[in-house]
C-alpha cells in the first residue's frame, strides 16, 4: 500500500454557511452554522486495509486540523476557529467487528471535540473525521460588524501531515455569502 502520485486529489466540498436570522439587533447574538466535507483521496484511503498497513508500519495516529475564518469584506470578523480531529489505530478485541477472529482486527477510535468515539463501520469513521457541522455564536455584533448590511462568508482550511498511505496536504475552500442586517 505505498503512496500513489495522485495525492492531491482531495478537496473540501459542500461548504454551506447559514444564519439563524437575516436581521438582528446589534446587541443580540447571531448564530451561524457551517457545514462541509473533505472528500477525495484522503477519505478513500482511510479504510480497513490502510489501517492494517499503517498499524504494521507503526503509523497509528492520524490528525486533521481544521481552521475556520469568518470574513466580511475580506476582513476577519473574529478570531479563527481551530480544532482537531484524530483517529487512533488500535488492535481490537471486539467480537462484533468483522472479520471475526483469527483475522487481524485493527480498528480506528475517533477523537473529536474531546470525546472518544468507536465507530461501528468504516463509513461512520470517515464521516466522523471528514464531515463537519459547526455552530458559531457571534456576540457584540455592534463591535464586530456595526450597524448596516453585511455579507459574511467562511474560509475553511483542512490540513494533515505525511503518513505511510498519504502525503501531507493543506486544502482550502470558501462558503457561500449570507447577508445580515444589523439594526
Amino acid at each position: 500500500m505505498p503512496m500513489s502520485d495522485d495525492d492531491n486529489s482531495s478537496m473540501i466540498e459542500n461548504v454551506v454557511l447559514t444564519a439563524s436570522s437575516e436581521r438582528v439587533n446589534c446587541t443580540d447574538p447571531l448564530t451561524l452554522e457551517l457545514s462541509f466535507s473533505v472528500n477525495g483521496k484522503i477519505r478513500d484511503v482511510f479504510n480497513r486495509e490502510t489501517w492494517l498497513y499503517a498499524y504494521d508500519m507503526h503509523d497509528n495516529l492520524f490528525r486533521i486540523k481544521y481552521t475556520i475564518a469568518l470574513k466580511s469584506l475580506g476582513k476577519d470578523i473574529c478570531e479563527p476557529i481551530i480544532f482537531l480531529r484524530k483517529a487512533s489505530l488500535y488492535w481490537s478485541r471486539d467480537p462484533t467487528i468483522e472479520p471475526y477472529p483469527p483475522e487481524k482486527k485493527v480498528w480506528a477510535m475517533i477523537v473529536m471535540d474531546n470525546d472518544s468515539l468507536l465507530p461501528r463501520s468504516v463509513q461512520e469513521a470517515q464521516s466522523l473525521l471528514f464531515d463537519v457541522t459547526r455552530r458559531i455564536d457571534l456576540f457584540t455584533l455592534d463591535r464586530l460588524l456595526g450597524k448596516g448590511r453585511h455579507e459574511i462568508y467562511a474560509e475553511v482550511k483542512a490540513s494533515w501531515g505525511k503518513h505511510v498511505y498519504i502525503n501531507a496536504n493543506e486544502l482550502s475552500a470558501r462558503s457561500n455569502k449570507v447577508t445580515i442586517e444589523c439594526v
